[in-house]
């Protein structure tokens, strides 16, 4: 049973959670994540409640940790036939696409921390007003390892991990898309260019 499953869940993991539905790719826009529930209860009501919202097109759902405040940025990669693997980063969450604030880099990425200067939310990340800074080394591990991931397994289409959850004690990818396809045999290096 979902709603008794996820409680159970909610109960092993320490409360408060969250409930995330699985199956819709943009989870927010069909009311797919109920943060901050703090009961048992709260947890089977939420779940049956997005059961009925979504249909079927919901196939299950996620319970995780309920994270409290950070930073979201988003940190994610493609892989262009012709062109090979490219490394994105920047701000994440419900504002990722509205804002578009994001920096590029083809692997090995070896200047995460520059990468992450180039973005307009970078203040966010240093301490902005009354925010304590968060850890910004745990964030550019990730970039890294993104990148060097893209640029070993080519055969990783797109991968997003949004929101990564940047807060002072480290960085969490709280949700991730994967889309992996057939590729072809990876472009040279020298061939490496924009067009």
């Amino acid at each position: 049973d979902g709603p008794a499953a996820a409680a159970e869940a909610a109960r092993r993991l320490g409360l408060p959670v969250v409930l995330k539905a699985v199956g819709p790719v943009h989870k927010s826009d069909v009311g797919g994540v109920r943060p901050a529930l703090r009961t048992e209860d709260e947890v089977r009501r939420a779940y049956r409640e997005m059961a009925h919202r979504i249909g079927a097109g919901m196939t299950g759902a996620l319970v995780q940790p309920m994270l409290e405040g950070g930073v979201e940025m988003i940190v994610g990669g493609v892989n262009y036939p012709a062109f090979g693997p490219l490394v994105m980063a920047g701000m994440g969450g419900v504002l990722a696409d509205l804002l578009a604030d994001r920096a590029f880099r083809v692997p090995p990425v070896t200047d995460a921390a520059a990468m992450l200067a180039e973005l307009r939310c970078a203040p966010l990340l240093h301490g902005y007003r009354s925010t304590r800074p968060v850890d910004v080394a745990s964030l550019t591990d990730q970039i890294v390892r993104v990148g060097r991931l893209m640029d070993d397994l080519p055969q990783v289409a797109e991968l997003d991990l949004n929101p990564v959850i940047v807060t002072p004690e480290g960085a969490v990818a709280v949700d991730a898309r994967v889309r992996v396809a057939p590729c072809e045999p990876p472009p040279s290096p020298l061939l490496r260019r924009l067009r």
